[in-house]
């Protein structure tokens, strides 16, 4: 069994006085027999080293990212820093980052990273892992569901669950302060991994979008993918496909909606797992040009697809959702949260309005942080042999235990 503390620090700035505060309140905690911490800080703590001072002054291994906003509980702000305390008598922890990851390198030098860390920190456990929580930089190519797959081809059952970093200024370095933590050091060339092993017994949540913000349900079914590049739906090539149904402009190749789409225009697809299972699977389309749409996640064959729209009504309806959903299931525990930046990017004049029903509806009953990622790892399903992990855009997930 995993008990669970939240610890938050709103100086972001002067580094002697968070660790002073974040020491003061983690000494007070009730630590078990392992311990590890998840750090959660505005980017600004970074060229501070309030981030990285916090994380070396802890009495236990801690892992990490940053986010533009976050809730620790009751407590949400921008400019803050948390740390969710994990502790436990019979559950073991193990973190660490990967080898660097260079830009535009090839997937399996990326992949062979990821499972030469996963090897290494699994060493350090004394039973197999029954959860894997991965923190990883924006990555433009390989993308990060690279680091995903590498994971679950090591062994097929084990859930990963995560996020992506994220800064208010482009993810593209050195122009950011988006990093991930691990062993003390912040990074962005890498992701970071927790392992958990003994017992803990996870369970996994999604949503993403309402009924009322799709527009055009399963327009077609997408029959030639590559990667993140969406090259034919219905075997006509996709650009002019979604001219044909409107939703791009025929004379400017634009989207109906102006500029390219991003962060307000979605691809929901409709996925089997083949085991039975069905999954709503979301994608933001970020880039067309003649040949392809670009999306922020891998697109799968098969797949029907649904358009839908973010607004600020569906981004707090499905937090609410979901938080609902965790109550429904669990008398009580641990919940981990992220939520997209996109949708954040939808609630225009309230920025705080997810994050505030998340509060309003999770109440005492749980420990729990809710982060905005750049993208969200979670399972859509788990089978007695397979763990369906996946990438997501524009979507909450939650990992209770």
């Amino acid at each position: 069994m995993i008990k669970s503390y939240t610890v938050a620090v709103r100086e972001i700035d002067e580094s002697a006085a968070a660790v002073g505060q974040a020491m003061e309140a983690v000494a007070s905690l009730p630590l078990l027999k392992n311990t590890v911490g998840i750090i959660t800080a505005h980017p600004e703590s970074v060229p501070s080293g309030v981030f990285r001072d916090v994380a070396r002054a802890l009495p236990f291994p801690s892992v990490g990212m940053t986010t533009i906003a976050h809730c620790a509980g009751a407590e949400a702000d921008t400019y803050m820093l948390s740390i969710l305390t994990l502790t436990s008598d019979d559950c073991a922890f193990s973190c660490g980052a990967s080898a660097p990851i260079p830009e535009k390198c090839g997937v399996e030098t990326a992949r062979e990273a990821v499972r030469k860390c996963y090897g290494e920190l699994t060493g350090r456990l004394p039973s197999e892992p029954r959860l894997a929580l991965l923190y990883s930089q924006f990555f433009l190519a390989p993308r990060q569901y690279q680091f995903t797959g590498a994971i679950s081809e090591i062994v097929p059952r084990l859930p990963v669950f995560g996020a992506v970093a994220n800064d208010d200024k482009q993810n593209v370095r050195p122009q950011t302060n988006a990093r991930i933590l691990a062993d003390g050091e912040l990074y962005d060339d890498r992701p970071a991994l927790l392992l958990v092993s003994g017992n803990v017994s996870p369970k996994f949540y999604i949503a993403s979008v309402t009924e009322d913000a799709i527009i055009m349900p399963r327009v077609g079914v997408i029959t030639e993918a590559d990667g993140i590049k969406l090259l034919k739906v219905n075997n006509i090539n996709a650009p002019d496909f979604f001219k044909q149904i409107g939703f791009l402009c025929a004379e400017s190749g634009g989207w109906r909606n102006g500029g390219e789409g991003l962060l307000s225009s979605l691809f929901v697809l409709h996925i089997n797992d083949d085991c039975g299972g069905a999954a709503d699977i979301t994608r933001i389309p970020f880039m067309v040009d003649a040949e392809a749409v670009y999306c922020a996640g891998p697109l799968i064959e098969g797949a029907a697809i649904s358009i839908a729209f973010n607004t600020q009504d569906g981004v707090v309806e499905t937090a609410s959702r979901i938080c609902e959903q965790v109550k429904r299931d669990n008398a009580g525990g641990t919940a981990i949260m992220y939520t997209c930046i996109g949708r954040r990017y939808g609630l225009l004049g309230e920025p705080m309005a997810e994050l505030s029903a998340i509060i309003d509806r999770m109440g005492d009953g749980f420990v729990y942080t809710a982060a905005y990622g750049s993208g969200e790892m979670c399972p859509t399903r788990i089978t007695k042999d397979k763990a369906f992990n996946q990438d997501h855009s524009q979507t909450i997930v939650a990992c209770v235990f």
